[in-house]
């Protein structure tokens, strides 16, 4: 099976379940590169010392560059800046919020992991394995964002939903 699906659809889809979350202010995709503008005043549960640099640095530009796919693996490049500062090296901290948000969305620990970059973070998610857990006998052989298009390959062979 192949799947085009262009960056705005896929952002519809996923809002079709629940809204975008309300840390999330603008989103829009050029090329191969997210682009998102987050209010971390609004992420839920953050520690005292992060709530505090969060009430600093007010709005965060936030880019995510999708670098590669191999093995049901998808690898981003994470670059943030508050008010011209490189607020990317707080992703590390951010990882705890999210793999809540995720396990509460029903996908396994673990999904997303945030690595050392050469300069930047990377964001490694595990998505035959977050796809694995929902349904068995869909394997994602092929991931890319171009063009803001996502290209995606599987096979399909029969299914069973968890």
């Amino acid at each position: 099976m192949q799947l085009a699906l262009p960056f705005t659809e896929a952002i519809a889809l996923a809002e079709a379940k629940e809204p975008r979350p309300p840390m999330v202010r603008e989103l829009r995709c050029e090329g191969s590169t997210i682009h998102a503008d987050i209010d971390p005043r609004a992420i839920p549960d953050l520690p005292t010392p992060l709530r505090l640099a969060a009430a600093a640095a007010g709005t965060v530009a936030v880019t995510v560059r999708f670098a590669d796919y191999a093995d049901g693996v998808a690898t981003l490049v994470v670059t943030a800046h508050a008010r011209a500062l490189p607020a990317h090296r707080l992703v590390p901290y951010l990882i705890g919020p999210i793999n809540g948000a995720l396990r509460n969305a029903g996908l396994p620990e673990g999904v997303v992991e945030v690595q050392r970059g050469e300069s930047e973070p990377w964001v490694v998610i595990a998505v035959q394995r977050a796809i694995s857990s929902k349904v068995e006998g869909v394997t994602l052989t092929s991931l890319a964002l171009r063009d803001a298009v996502f290209h995606l390959e599987a096979t399909v062979g029969p299914l069973h939903v968890r």
